[in-house]
């Protein structure tokens, strides 16, 4: 597998696991302690999906040009 495939592979893992993490553990501790961390969650689970969509349209893009070797 060519760097670029991996790293684009892994850096959409790296992204899925910290926005599962964000909804199922750091948001309800940050609710717990009513702190300004859930603003702050909120805004990086936002970016996160984005770049989750941008980074799958990227490796889509590697696939359809036979670059995904």
């Amino acid at each position: 597998m060519k760097n670029v495939n991996y790293n684009v592979i892994k850096l959409l893992h790296n992204q899925l696991d910290d926005l599962w993490r964000i909804e199922k553990h750091y948001q309800k501790d940050a609710k717990k302690s009513k702190c300004g961390c859930t603003k702050l969650l909120a805004a990086m689970r936002a970016d996160m999906k984005k770049n989750i969509t941008l980074l799958k349209a990227e490796l889509a893009a590697h696939y359809k040009t036979d670059k995904l070797a």
